[in-house]
């Protein structure tokens, strides 16, 4: 008579070294695929403090038509693009897309720009504008802040370029640089433009 044992058999080697091999190999794969990161973007959200009902267009009544040029992000923040969005202007006046204080008024290279900290850390940027301001005076929203510049023409027709910028969430290697957004999103008349490039440090 054939005698069985019921003790259990011991665990066959062979399937516990293919499953670390599995194992392994997903790891492997996970790493290999693993998105490189991109440049911090960290404090853009869509939420109702950045989004439309917070801002108003510079130029008073502007809607989405209104848009001569729109906004083109750089790949790195010394590349070249079209940082803001170009507003056609019936009229001169420009009034404060948000609330804030001045924080520059004055000539860069060749044309007069006013800048003004928004309540949100937020910097808006209007050219060409010519401007009886001072830097740390208030501005509500929709206050006139300027006029066009009769000599300076940014575009084919009377316009105000109006640009955007977070400062220094834009991290590039060891260096923080001012991050660009998109205007028009803010308006609520686009979507987030996100072309942030990977981390790398700028040229000597």
């Amino acid at each position: 008579m054939q005698y069985t044992s019921t003790a259990a058999s011991p665990p066959d080697p062979r399937v516990s070294r293919s499953l670390v091999v599995v194992m392994l190999q997903a790891l492997l794969l996970g790493l290999f695929f693993q998105p490189i990161p991109a440049a911090n973007a960290s404090g853009i959200h869509t939420d109702a403090s950045h989004t439309t009902g917070a801002w108003v267009p510079p130029v008073e009544g502007a809607d989405e038509s209104a848009v001569q040029e729109a906004f083109i992000p750089p790949s790195m923040p010394w590349s070249a693009a079209h940082r803001g969005i170009d507003i056609a202007a019936p009229t001169a006046e420009v009034v404060a897309p948000g609330g804030g204080e001045v924080t520059f008024a004055g000539v860069v290279v060749d044309r007069p720009v006013i800048s003004i900290r928004h309540d949100n850390g937020l910097i808006s940027s209007l050219e060409p504008i010519e401007s009886d301001l001072a830097v740390g005076d208030p501005v509500s929203q929709g206050q006139v802040v300027g006029n066009i510049s009769a000599n300076q023409q940014h575009c084919d027709n009377q316009c105000v370029h109006w640009g955007v910028r977070k400062p220094d969430a834009w991290q590039i290697g060891s260096t923080l640089r001012d991050l660009y957004i998109d205007p028009a999103f803010l308006l609520g008349w686009s979507k987030p433009s996100i072309l942030w490039p990977v981390h790398s440090d700028p040229p000597s």
